[in-house]
Formats: structure tokens, sequence, C-alpha cells
């Protein structure tokens, strides 16, 4: 074991749509074991699949008041997939927690939307619908849950985030910074393929999911692709899909968590 990851503050997983810590412990696949096998102290969000944004950044709230008392720590750091993204944003700004969290790191977050869905809301309504079934469809095979109705999608949408970010200013005590991920093309995920070419034509280089120019927040750390430029998607990004990314040769994604948390313990996070 090594100290490479021993930051000042414990580091909070906060995983993104669809899943939770306890039914679907592997959505972060091998990143806990590596940061700790590192010296980093690891807990997780504990928020709920698909819970509305302002609950799940209560119960995020909640977990963080509960590393703080455990570890008689101030603060921690965050490390935040996709939605979790927002919801940890949302906490920090809006739920007076600006003094406990030193820093947010949001991986593949949607921070200003998915605007596909808004394209397809207004011109293709019908299939629009058609993926959000396709969505519950794969998040089922995957083992995680399903909606009650698509409000929580509807979160996601370019015209919503735009009120959320004018809500939703940052803390200038919390530390900022984002990932962004590029699927290359639809092998490195054949699942989200069509929605990675659908997002492609009208906006850009993305992950299957979140566009490049949606996840960047704070201080913007590059677009990931992987070994070799081999693409990394949505799922890939926490280390999702792990026998996929394995059969691809895309190495181990822990290893940029890893120089994450490195970085973090430098800066005296």
């Amino acid at each position: 074991m090594t100290e490479l990851c021993k930051t000042k503050y414990p580091i909070i997983l906060a995983h993104g749509i669809g899943y939770n810590d306890v039914d679907y412990p592997e959505y972060w696949g091998r990143i806990p074991e590596a940061l700790r096998a590192n010296g980093a102290t690891v807990y997780f969000g504990n928020q709920d699949g698909f819970g509305e944004m302002r609950k799940n950044a209560g119960l995020l709230s909640v977990e963080v008041n509960m590393v703080l008392g455990a570890e008689e720590t101030d603060k921690v750091n965050i490390i935040a997939h996709s939605k979790g993204g927002i919801e940890a944003r949302y906490m920090i700004s809006n739920l007076g927690m600006e003094d406990h969290v030193a820093s947010l790191t949001t991986m593949a977050t949607p921070h200003r939307g998915i605007a596909v869905l808004d394209d397809l809301k207004e011109n293709n309504p019908r299939l629009l619908n058609m993926l959000y079934s396709l969505f519950n469809v794969m998040l089922k095979v995957d083992g995680g849950d399903s909606p009650d109705d698509n409000f929580v999608y509807d979160q996601l949408t370019e015209d919503y985030m735009k009120v959320f970010n004018a809500m939703v200013p940052d803390s200038d005590k919390v530390y900022y910074q984002s990932y962004a991920f590029d699927m290359v093309d639809k092998k490195a995920d054949p699942a989200l393929g069509f929605f990675h070419k659908l997002i492609e034509k009208n906006h850009g280089p993305n992950d299957g999911l979140v566009p490049v120019s949606s996840a960047k927040w704070g201080k913007f750390k590059g677009v990931y692709k992987g070994p070799e430029g081999k693409g990394v998607s949505h799922p890939a990004a926490c280390d999702g899909r792990i026998a996929l990314t394995e059969k691809r040769g895309l190495g181990n994604i822990s290893e940029l968590y890893i120089d994450i948390v490195s970085e973090l313990r430098e800066m005296g996070y």
C-alpha cells in the first residue's frame, strides 16, 4: 500500500442515474479498491438511483455529515459521475454545505444538459420515448432500477439545466474541476452506439450520452479517450461494464482516478 492517494480529506464517490450503492456496489468497478490501495479513505454518496435531483442532494448531504463525524474532519472531497455531479453542486450551493466540501470533481456530468433530448422532445417525441424505454432496458440488464416516470430524464435536458445553472451558482469556497469522455465510435459500447451517432451529428464528441461541451465545468481537465484513444463510454467513465472494457483492451480506468486523487493530495485537499 502506498500513500499516493492519502488526501487530507476523505473521498466520497457520488454515483449517477439508475443505480444505488447498496444494490449495485459494482457501479464504480475497480476504482474504490484501487484508491484505497493507494492510501485513500473512500465512502459513497448513497443517493437514490432515480431520486429527484433535490431529494438526492439532501441524501448526499446526510452522507457528507456522516463522513465528517466518522472521520473527525471538517471537509470532504467529492468525485461525482454523471447526474451525481449536478446533485453535488446543488448540495454545496443550496443546502449550506459549502464549508464542508473541499473539492468537487465531476466525471461526464451534463452540466449544460443533453441537448439532443431537447431536440427530440421538440421534433420527434415518439423517438424520445423509445430511447427512454431503451435506457430503462439497459439499466435493467445491468442490474439497475427503472423510473416510475420520465421526469428524472427531463432534469437532464438543456432547458432544465439553463434554469438550474442560474439558480445554483458555484461557491468560491470549493475547488471545481471536470473531465469529459469521448466514445470515439460505437465499438466502445455498442449499446450506446446509436445515441452516440445521434449526439455527434449535432453536438460533437460525446461519451454516448453526454457531449464534451456539456461536461466542462470549473477547471476543465480535458477529454479522456482511454489508452490508444480507443474511446470511453459513459458507463466506462466510472469503470462500469468492466468485461466490455477488458475485451476491448481499454485498460483500467482506475489509473485515471488515482491520478486525480493524487493531484488533489498535492494541492492540499
